[in-house]
């Protein structure tokens, strides 16, 4: 399939954001390089008739969301439009050739590696960075999560302001890492869309983690199971380096949807007496994290207030620090805030229907012939979407790549299906639509409100 090349190329660029440290990579516009490589190479796949040209259900939703986010761009967004254009219609390109250019197990296999591969890379980016010692570092403000190392050995950030420092500098005391990378307040993260390092720990929970389990179990060879062990291991080490309350919780949501698939009711005890410790283990925890947390139940409160003026289109993506100084750290407030309630709406269906297509799929294929490298691959989605659904309820990943990345993954294991089970089709029926509908109107008008009225 000529689009695979496209597809890994938009992978590695967007994660790992070579083109930002590699001199070479810098005189060429390689994201946008590899978005048209990936839709030729779709457009050249169509007319070859290599693949089904029809979309896969959540495609639907996608688009309405799309241009729902268009219109209340176009009306509250005001000189953002463009950007938001041209961040949406990127995001779309991402999820469109995941969904509909990945139709055999061999391709979904190729990317599903390729987000595994990358998201290690990040994990021992991380790990290197983490244990190094702290260094002063002189902070790039127009490139958050960047900056360079003096060389000079430090135990806090006043004794950076030395004879020796540079005039006019800001600097941090830190661990600097490769690539221009280096913590913040001793946690580790990478660069661009993963500066933060709660989006870099779920990332590579759900990117690295829940696939090493996948490959894992499809190949059950010593050797895999052995590297998958010690590749988890070192994802674990990256995850408590970032010292993310939400990321260590996520680690244990991967696993215990394969401790509910096997074991029922009883994997559900089993998974919450195992979590414990894991949790234990992970997580800040003192005055900062308290005050973090209370920052974050703050901005909750100010796109419920956002949302009130506005609920019908919301303020317009990419709008919410326009109002507030910092971004909502909750994608459901975050997609009511900028979008409206039917935005938040959409929004809703595109995450549920891709769980429940895992979901109905793992079951339905349960015994067919055949069918085992599909289930596999569907339950190193469901896995990956029960730890992201949760962790995106304190961090904004409503136009995070790495949402949208897997959105299409979703799409691409069903178009998988259908190879060999062109009659499989999984839908948002009436009575769902109805109870997300009921379901947004009372978060948005009694939840939310009750919620931070009380923390707050």
């Amino acid at each position: 399939m000529f689009g695979i090349f496209g597809i890994c190329g938009l992978l590695v660029f967007m994660l790992a954001r070579p083109q930002e440290y590699v001199e070479v990579l810098q005189r060429l516009p390689m994201l946008y390089l590899c978005c048209a490589g990936a839709v030729g190479g779709l457009l050249l796949d169509v007319k070859l008739r290599r693949i089904d040209p029809r979309p896969v259900p959540i495609t639907r939703w996608v688009i309405y969301f799309m241009l729902w986010a268009l219109l209340s761009s176009a009306l509250k967004a005001g000189p953002a439009l463009k950007a938001n254009v041209i961040e949406l219609s990127i995001l779309f390109v991402v999820f469109a050739t995941i969904a509909h250019g990945v139709q055999s197990v061999r391709a979904f296999r190729v990317v599903a590696a390729t987000v595994m591969v990358v998201c290690l890379f990040l994990t021992l980016v991380c790990i290197h960075q983490g244990l190094q010692d702290n260094s002063c570092i002189i902070s790039d403000p127009e490139n958050p999560g960047e900056g360079t190392p003096d060389g000079r050995p430090c135990d806090l950030s006043d004794a950076c302001y030395g004879h020796d420092a540079e005039p006019g500098a800001e600097y941090m005391c830190e661990k600097a890492g490769l690539f221009g990378t280096y913590s913040i307040e001793d946690r580790v993260r990478y660069r661009g869309q993963l500066h933060d390092p709660n989006e870099l720990g779920m990332t590579i929970c759900i990117g690295a983690f829940a696939m090493l389990i996948a490959f894992a179990n499809q190949r059950r060879r010593p050797a895999t199971v052995v590297l998958a062990a010690l590749a988890s291991a070192a994802v674990f080490y990256c995850v408590l380096l970032t010292q993310s309350r939400g990321a260590t919780l996520v680690f244990a949501l991967v696993a215990g949807v394969y401790a509910v698939r096997r074991y029922g009711l009883t994997g559900i005890i089993l998974a919450g007496v195992a979590a414990l410790p894991i949790l234990a283990l992970g997580g800040r925890s003192g005055d900062k994290a308290d005050a973090s947390t209370q920052l974050r139940y703050e901005a909750w409160f100010e796109g419920f207030q956002m949302w009130k003026q506005s609920p019908i289109y919301g303020v317009g993506p990419r709008q919410f620090v326009e109002h507030h100084y910092m971004t909502a750290h909750n994608s459901y407030v975050l997609s009511l805030a900028e979008t409206g309630l039917v935005g938040l709406v959409l929004f809703i269906c595109m995450l549920f229907l891709t769980v429940k297509t895992c979901i109905r799929g793992v079951i339905d294929l349960e015994g067919v012939p055949g069918a085992r490298p599909a289930q596999v691959w569907g339950m190193a989605i469901l896995s990956s979407f029960a730890g992201m659904l949760f962790s995106i309820n304190t961090l904004s990943f409503s136009y995070h790549t790495v949402l949208w990345i897997f959105l299409g993954l979703g799409g691409a294991w069903v178009s998988m299906v259908r190879a060999h089970k062109p009659d499989f089709e999984v839908k948002i029926t009436g009575r769902d639509l109805f109870f997300i509908v009921a379901g947004c109107t009372v978060y948005a008008a009694v939840i939310l409100p009750l919620f931070v009225r009380f923390k707050t």
